[in-house]
């Protein structure tokens, strides 16, 4: 279907004029230009916003987590030096426990209450403290909020505060429905460092997420602080609290890792593209994390946007306009230059078409005027060519039968029955018959390479009978040599032989060698005689008559047969003479070692 779409919108395309396809084109590639220029430009500049928001966002979480480093190192010194306050070690050295008369608890609280309100104070981060005895269990000196914590607080946590000095910071927890952190610190004699209870304080989720407040575009923006088991403590709309990150804000697990370790990736959070930037909190292992929606970034975006648009509809306004322009500027002398071509097409090729312009149009008409003067120039060659060719192939027609060889033949003939050598007399009149059969072969003017070759041979026999005092021969093939069918024009080879008969023959025995071979697709037919050679100069002669078939038209020998090898394969093929005194003579004929399709009579 999809290739059926294709052809049809292919042929339609097609059939419209050349101005409009021009026309279409020029639109088309000018608004695929601009379009992708556009988005190039948005593209690079929301990465320069987002790159700009992800700085920003970098210097507000350095600001709050040095926010938060400041509220927690604050309430670990206020937890420090209430821990090694000496009033109140002496009050825990007398009362180990919790008293159970109502009256002496309320006269410890009482003492513990104002040795920690003259430290404490109105600290506006910590609400409310406590402090546990021995045994774990609540003074309740200042709320009693603490009692909640028993069931919150992990009872190895409070086994280690006896041996553990450290300050710990926890939660949040449930406290009175609101999420609230618990700072703890061991109280020790100093004596004997022996462990009096511990001072618990108490900080509301809100005072921690105080640190997000009053930032730079954080309304448009969310913080949050997770631990190491992705827990969401705090966040700055405080939602979410004691959930797990990944499935609040929709992201897999593998996906928050590696924000943990790159500091900053781009998420889809319900089908908005949501940047996260990442500081991390060594101090307790947290991670604040912003989240800030793309969709949100500043209003600038949206002008480079509309900027964008405005400057696309002017480019394409000007683009329809130049490409009216330069389809008008090329269609307008094409059409011209066809009017010229259909007067040509009529017969009419005496004509010539001008053009003013430098442009590639003008090489255009240039090439047209000259295509018009060599089609004159070809077709007087092609006029002349025709009279020559009827020519040689009257020549060829005469050639076929040769009187003297048919006498001669014939005296041969006579001579061998009179010396009562019938049988080769017999075969003489074979050979003769089949020489003649094959040089008519039923009219064709190319026939196989093999046939060529039969009649060749057959000639050489007969001459052979005639010289055997004089003249032997034969015929090899190298071992490259192979038969695949090749054709070559009729009587090529034998009258290459016949030339030894009338001008290589000395008083010495000629010995005649016709071989066949092939090379890089090429059949090499050599005839090679040991007798008394060629001149230098008629040699040179002979080989410019060959090269230049025109100039030696009287001849009908040896050019002639180059002249129809080259007409039949081109110029790389034909004929090749090597010749010097008294060494002999090679004829080397050249041909294509594949099956011509101009077989049959030609006319």
């Amino acid at each position: 279907m999809i290739e059926n779409l294709k052809k049809k919108a292919f042929q339609l395309f097609s059939g419209i004029s050349l101005k409009r396809r021009l026309f279409i084109t020029y639109l088309l590639l000018s608004s695929l230009i601009l379009l992708l220029t556009s988005v190039f430009f948005y593209t690079a500049s929301k990465k320069v916003l987002i790159k700009r928001a992800a700085l920003s966002s970098q210097q507000q979480l350095s600001l709050i987590t040095s926010n938060l480093g400041e509220k927690i190192d604050h309430i670990s010194d206020y937890a420090i030096t209430l821990s090694i306050n000496s009033n109140i070690a002496n009050i825990l050295k007398e009362n180990p426990t919790v008293p159970e008369n109502e009256l002496e608890h309320f006269l410890v609280n009482s003492e513990l209450t104002n040795q920690a309100q003259r430290i404490i104070g109105l600290h506006r981060n910590i609400y409310a403290w406590d402090i546990l005895d021995t045994e774990n269990h609540w003074f309740h000196s200042s709320t009693t909020e603490t009692d909640q914590l028993d069931s919150l607080l992990d009872p190895e946590v409070l086994k280690n505060l006896q041996t553990n000095l450290a300050f710990q910071f926890l939660g949040p927890f449930q406290i009175s429905g609101e999420p609230t952190f618990v700072a703890l610190k061991s109280i020790t004699n100093i004596d004997n460092t022996k462990y009096l209870g511990a001072l618990v304080l108490l900080i509301k989720e809100t005072n921690i997420s105080s640190a997000f407040r009053d930032l730079p575009d954080s309304s448009s923006r969310d913080f949050y602080i997770t631990n190491e088991k992705r827990q969401i403590l705090s966040s700055s709309s405080s939602k979410g609290i004691y959930k797990d990150f990944s499935s609040y804000t929709k992201i897999s697990s593998d996906k928050y890792k590696t924000l943990i370790k790159t500091d900053r990736q781009i998420f889809s959070v319900d089908g908005t593209d949501t940047l996260f930037i990442c500081k991390s909190y060594p101090a307790l292992n947290w991670n604040v994390i912003n989240l800030i929606p793309l969709e949100n970034l500043p209003l600038d975006h949206m002008v480079i946007l509309h900027n964008i648009l405005l400057i696309s509809i002017v480019v394409f306004i000007l683009s329809v306009f130049f490409s009216i322009l330069s389809t008008s500027t090329v269609t307008a002398p094409i059409q011209r230059l066809v009017d010229k071509m259909k007067s040509a097409s009529t017969g009419k090729l005496n004509i010539s078409a001008s053009y003013s312009s430098n442009d590639e149009l003008a090489v255009l008409y240039n090439q047209f005027n000259l295509m018009m003067q060599k089609i004159q120039i070809l077709l007087n060659d092609i006029y002349e060519e025709q009279n020559a060719k009827q020519k040689m192939e009257v020549r060829l027609l005469q050639s076929q039968i040769n009187p003297h060889f048919l006498y001669n033949t014939l005296n041969t003939i006579k001579s061998l029955i009179e010396l009562d050598m019938k049988d080769t007399a017999v075969k003489a009149v074979s050979a003769m018959s089949a020489f003649y059969r094959n040089s008519l072969s039923k009219g064709q003017f190319i026939i196989p390479l093999h046939q060529e070759l039969l009649l060749t041979e057959q000639y050489l026999y007969i001459q052979n009978l005639r010289y055997m005092d004089f003249v032997d021969y034969e015929i090899t093939y190298e071992p490259s040599w192979e038969d695949h069918g090749t054709e070559i024009p009729k009587l090529t080879i034998q009258p290459v032989v016949e030339n030894i008969f009338v001008h290589g023959l000395t008083s010495q025995m000629c010995h005649i060698h016709l071989n066949i071979s092939i090379r890089n697709d090429t059949i090499f037919i050599s005839v090679s005689d040991n007798g008394s050679g060629i001149p230098p100069e008629k040699l040179a002669e002979l080989n410019r008559s060959i090269r230049d078939f025109k100039t030696a038209r009287h001849s009908f020998g040896l050019p002639s047969i180059n002249h129809r090898i080259a007409l039949l394969y081109g110029e790389n093929y034909g004929l090749s003479i090597e010749s010097s005194p008294e060494n002999g003579t090679t004829v080397t004929i050249a041909i294509p070692d594949t099956k011509s399709d101009l077989g049959g009579n030609i006319k």
